[in-house]
């Protein structure tokens, strides 16, 4: 098609730091414009679902999630693998034959993941509402949002990896805004009811906008019933089996998680929980949506060239630490106002969880980017094992700290399993595949981590006055803005010509 051999230009090519710093930024705007609308959609759920409502969504997207990852046979990973490699050296029909190939089996998942949920759902029921099986036929509606999903990921992968990191920008904005204008009028009208009506309307909407870009690039092609198709798709789903069972282990730790919550205390409990989870991941999200979008297309078609590999990695966890630290220590300070204007008054019994988490999301920017590695290299047997490793560690961390101190345990529980996840990546990247940190990288994060211990530490662990805590809080905050604004200054190409400009 003529769209597709427009792909190649300089901007689908570049892979300096400008570029990543671009997209990281790119993305960090689109991910603060979806906090900005999550606030008005949050609080308006509390409003007219109060905590219980929240806990329920919470519990029917974990349901979503874990079939999801049950059948989608980790297709969109390895498709956007794939069709990084195909743009980086194949041609116009290869890349449209592979397309076509990756939908065909992504259609396939989609019926699988139909037949698990009709298959679990009366356990489902029966776990998660008051051992009560006859909630079966409302888990079961839940598969039309595991479908719309899955089809959605598909396309979301093939523009991945064609390089269409603006068109994915554009999309995540979109769908933000139009979740919002789906759901909230569903909840005044329906209620509870009216939960599933916009989970449900929320995923078709997914599948219709991304399928409204994807489509202009290469046209809607599927082979279901084609023995060639089928064959030539195993491949994909060889590798992906691993991504799979490491998939359903994760999204049976998020389905465990609740479990463990509900088995001693209420739905309200898990909602609470869910709203430190949320604020932490959303505040991650920040750099962290770029990685998939445009990180793992980058470091896959640079795979095997271990020097350009090392450098990737170095140049995306300096980008992260850049802009998140300062964010973190800024939200450590301003916690009590983000979680009321977030939420209600009554979600600020979060705020000790939050505060220790924001480790986590600091650690979660160095750990990811080691991780990518092992799926951009395609070894999804170690892969499997490590995110096992993981789950079971976590697992048991946080049955043992929630248990132990409630709120503020799971917030232990996240920032601990995050350093594990740090050390065993490293640990792995390095002796695997010859990954080390750069000397000035590992000194940059290590600066702002020493910021944002200091933020946590004078503003919430010694409980000071409303004056040390702010002048505390902005110290931190100042020191590490300076220490990003010197490294962008080393860095960035971009910043040191508006630095010649303003000199002259």
């Amino acid at each position: 098609m003529d769209e597709l051999k427009k792909l190649h230009n300089a901007e689908t090519s570049d892979t300096s730091y400008d570029h990543v710093l671009k997209y990281t930024g790119i993305f960090g705007g689109v991910q603060g414009l979806k906090m900005l609308v999550s606030v008005v959609r949050v609080k308006l759920t509390a409003y007219l679902l109060g905590g219980w409502g929240i806990g329920l969504i919470t519990a029917y997207n974990t349901v979503s999630e874990f079939l999801n990852n049950a059948s989608n046979m980790g297709i969109p990973l390895n498709a956007t693998r794939k069709t990084s490699e195909l743009f980086e050296t194949g041609t116009t029909e290869q890349i449209e034959h592979q397309v076509m190939v990756i939908r065909t089996w992504v259609l396939w998942s989609a019926i699988l993941s139909v037949l698990i949920c009709l298959f679990f759902s009366p356990v489902i029921s029966y776990y998660y509402f008051d051992h009560d099986w006859h909630r079966w036929p409302a888990v079961m509606l839940i598969s039309l949002v595991a479908v719309s999903n899955i089809i959605a990921e598909g396309e979301c992968a093939i523009l991945k990896g064609l390089r269409q990191v603006r068109k994915v920008a554009f999309i995540e904005t979109l769908l933000a805004l139009m979740t919002l204008l789906c759901t909230i009028p569903l909840y005044y009208i329906f209620g509870i009811r009216g939960v599933i009506l916009g989970l449900i309307s929320c995923g078709f909407l997914s599948a219709i906008v991304h399928f409204a870009f994807s489509l202009r690039l290469v046209k809607y092609k599927v082979k279901l019933f084609s023995q060639r198709t089928f064959c030539e798709g195993i491949p994909l789903v060889k590798v992906g089996i691993p991504y799979v069972l490491a998939g359903i282990a994760n999204s049976s730790l998020r389905m465990i998680i609740p479990a463990i919550i509900l088995a001693h205390h209420t739905m309200t409990e898990l909602g609470y929980y869910n709203a430190g989870w949320n604020l932490m991941f959303g505040y991650a999200g920040l750099v962290f949506l770029a990685l998939e979008s445009d990180y793992f297309p980058r470091l896959s078609s640079v795979s095997n060239d271990k020097m350009r590999m090392n450098d990737t990695i170095n140049q995306q966890i300096d980008v992260c630490a850049l802009i998140l630290t300062p964010l973190l220590v800024l939200l450590v300070v301003l916690m009590p106002f983000v979680l009321e204007v977030l939420y209600e008054k009554e979600f600020l019994i979060v705020q000790g969880m939050a505060t220790i988490a924001v480790f986590y999301s600091f650690l979660r920017c160095m750990a990811l980017p080691m991780g990518y590695s092992v799926l951009a290299k395609g070894h999804s047997i170690a892969y499997l094992i490590l995110e096992v490793c993981y789950d079971v560690f976590f697992g048991l961390l946080i049955w043992w700290c929630y248990n132990s101190f409630g709120l503020i345990g799971a917030g232990v529980a996240m920032s601990v399993g995050a350093l594990y996840d740090v050390v065993i990546y490293f640990l792995y990247s390095h002796f695997r595949y010859g990954f080390v940190f750069r000397r000035s990288t590992l000194l940059f994060c290590v600066g702002q981590f020493v910021c944002l211990l200091a933020a946590v530490e004078y503003c919430y662990l010694v409980s000071p006055t409303p004056r040390e805590k702010y002048t505390a809080g902005a110290i931190a905050f100042i020191v590490s803005s300076g220490l990003s604004i010197y490294r962008l200054l080393r860095r960035s190409d971009c910043a040191k010509c508006i630095v010649r400009k303003f000199r002259r």
